[in-house]
């Protein structure tokens, strides 16, 4: 039996300007309240299915130590879940994510964690219609 590792390699981030760019001109949405999922589905450039990035605005939280627990939480829900839409994907497709943290309250990592499971829910949910 083959276990998956669940990491959060540097062929799993989004980090390239271009590609975020990309993500930000042409992508979908699903709002869930306190997290926005930018996502896009795209040929596979890399060796993972899926690629994220975090983003926690200064605009909401001035203090460093603020954005930063919230990125790490969603970073840690994301490692957690992302098999979730690993799954989903075949071929040679590869999905582009960006979450971002829109409330201005922090909220607990049970909240994030369950809020960023609901946001995958519905990207796979659009996945199967297509």
């Amino acid at each position: 039996m083959q276990t998956r590792r669940l990491t959060l390699r540097k062929t799993e981030r989004l980090y390239e300007k271009k590609a975020i760019d990309n993500l930000f001109e042409d992508s979908k949405q699903v709002n869930m309240p306190p997290l926005r999922l930018l996502w896009k589905m795209e040929e596979k450039t890399g060796a993972s299915e899926t690629r994220a990035a975090f983003s926690v605005p200064k605009r909401n939280f001035k203090r460093a130590v603020d954005r930063n627990l919230l990125k790490r939480r969603m970073r840690e829900a994301h490692r957690k879940h992302k098999s979730l839409l690993n799954d989903v994907i075949k071929g040679n497709k590869q999905c582009n994510m960006m979450y971002i943290y829109m409330s201005r309250s922090i909220a607990s990592y049970e909240e994030i964690e369950s809020k960023l499971v609901l946001t995958l829910q519905r990207v796979i949910k659009e996945l199967d219609v297509k």
